[in-house]
């Protein structure tokens, strides 16, 4: 009978052992990984730094950079044609307080074939929700300067279904879809977002400001996780020592 309590007991602390072991690993993984990409961060935010020292850069410019380089937060100037029928309402957006709708559209890039997808501003919602606001946007040659965003901008809507059947414009809609939006317009689109910088205007109010995690935070995230590693361990040897009293 004690052969096999001690059986018992022996493989208790062989199951407690394997998991304090795991857990102790995962957290020192995790925080290993935020320190990647903390200095992955610190590298690309120094590289944009030195760009934006010789101000802001050209469509050309950009595409100039290694392609291996994320370009978000880049300041571009970009001149084309905006498209002034088929647009896009970006809704529940606020802006000092106040509800309202971001204007986006395709800019057709001048001498080139490239279709940039810009958020023009905000403008401020109609009280009755049957009702979209109206917009001016100009016909003619427009220059503006834009700070990008690259990476994975599609996402998951319940209104993905049925809007591609929808022929009026401009649509409201919950979330930026590039797939949704070429088959919508037939245009091929590069994978940009560009946010429109500077005052508000006749047409809208940019207010865009990237969410970039700065190098710190993810060091910080990393003491976090190697702190609860060393909680966890010396939890277990307070536990085993309480166990062998």
């Amino acid at each position: 009978m004690q052969l096999i309590l001690w059986r018992k007991q022996k493989l208790s602390s062989i199951i407690i052992l394997c998991v304090v072991v795991i857990v102790i690993l995962v957290c020192l993984r995790l925080g290993y990984w935020q320190l990647q990409r903390a200095e992955k961060k610190a590298l690309q935010l120094t590289q944009i730094a030195e760009l934006q020292e010789q101000g802001v850069l050209s469509w050309k410019q950009m595409h100039q950079l290694p392609t291996k380089w994320n370009k978000t937060g880049l300041h571009v100037t970009v001149t084309g044609m905006l498209d002034t029928e088929q647009y896009w309402l970006l809704d529940n957006q606020v802006y000092q307080g106040q509800v309202g709708y971001d204007v986006v559209t395709l800019l057709k890039l001048t001498n080139s074939d490239d279709n940039l997808l810009v958020n023009l501003g905000w403008v401020k919602a109609p009280i009755s929700r049957e009702q979209l606001p109206l917009v001016h946007l100009p016909a003619t040659p427009f220059t503006m300067t834009v700070q990008l965003k690259q990476g994975t901008l599609s996402g998951f809507t319940l209104q993905k279904a049925t809007q591609h059947i929808d022929s009026n414009w401009p649509k409201r809609i919950q979330i930026i879809d590039l797939a949704l939006f070429t088959q919508q317009t037939g245009r091929n689109i590069v994978e940009f977002m560009g946010y429109r910088q500077g005052d508000g205007d006749n047409i809208a109010v940019p207010h865009y400001k990237a969410v970039v995690m700065s190098p710190e935070k993810h060091q910080a995230y990393a003491v976090q996780w190697f702190l609860i590693a060393v909680a966890c361990l010396v939890i277990a040897i307070f536990a085993s020592k309480k166990k062998e009293l």
